[in-house]
C-alpha cells in the first residue's frame, strides 16, 4: 500500500496545481501550494485597489487634479478631499482654509464667495445643520463628478 502514489490536484480559473508523490509530501506540499497562491491573490487585490485610490496628501492629490487655477476649482477639490479621504460629511469656511494651510496654497481674500460660486453651480449645497457653529455646505453628487472629471483623471 506504501507503494501507491497520493496525488491532489485543484484548480482554480487559470491555475492548476497537481502534486503527486507520498502522502505526507503531498499533503505538506500542496498546502504550501494553495498558501502562496492565495498570498499573490491578496497582494494583488491590494495593488488594484491602491491605484485606483485617493492620494495619500492633499497637496498630492491636487496635482493630480491638475492643480486648478481657479479657487472655485480648488475649493471643489478639497471638499471632495474632506468628504472622501476625510470622511466629513459636512465642511464649514473654517475647514476650506485649513485645507489652503495643508495644500500650502495662497488663502483666498474672501473663501465664504467662492464656496458661494460653488452653491450657485451647484457643486456644493447647504447642510440642514451647522458645523462647529458655522453655516455647513455638503458636496453634491454633481460637484464629486465634477471633481472627478478635473485633471483628466
Amino acid at each position: 500500500m506504501d507503494n501507491i502514489p497520493y496525488k491532489i490536484g485543484i484548480k482554480k480559473g487559470d491555475l492548476q496545481i497537481i502534486v503527486q508523490g507520498d502522502k505526507e509530501w503531498v499533503e505538506t506540499k500542496f498546502k504550501e501550494l494553495l498558501s502562496e497562491q492565495e498570498k499573490t491573490a491578496i497582494s494583488q487585490e491590494k495593488t488594484i485597489n491602491t491605484s485606483s485610490s485617493i492620494a495619500e496628501t492633499l497637496g498630492e492629490f491636487l496635482d493630480q487634479k491638475g492643480n486648478p487655477e481657479k479657487h472655485t476649482d480648488t475649493v471643489a477639490v478639497f471638499a471632495y478631499w474632506l468628504f472622501k479621504k476625510e470622511g466629513l460629511q459636512s465642511f464649514n469656511v473654517r475647514d476650506i482654509i485649513n485645507c489652503f494651510d495643508k495644500a500650502r496654497k495662497t488663502k483666498p481674500v474672501n473663501p465664504s464667495t467662492i464656496i458661494s460660486s460653488n452653491v450657485s453651480t451647484h457643486l456644493f449645497a447647504e447642510a440642514t445643520e451647522k458645523k462647529d457653529g458655522l453655516k455647513a455646505w455638503v458636496i453634491t453628487r454633481t460637484g464629486e463628478k465634477y471633481v472627478e472629471q478635473l485633471g483628466g483623471a
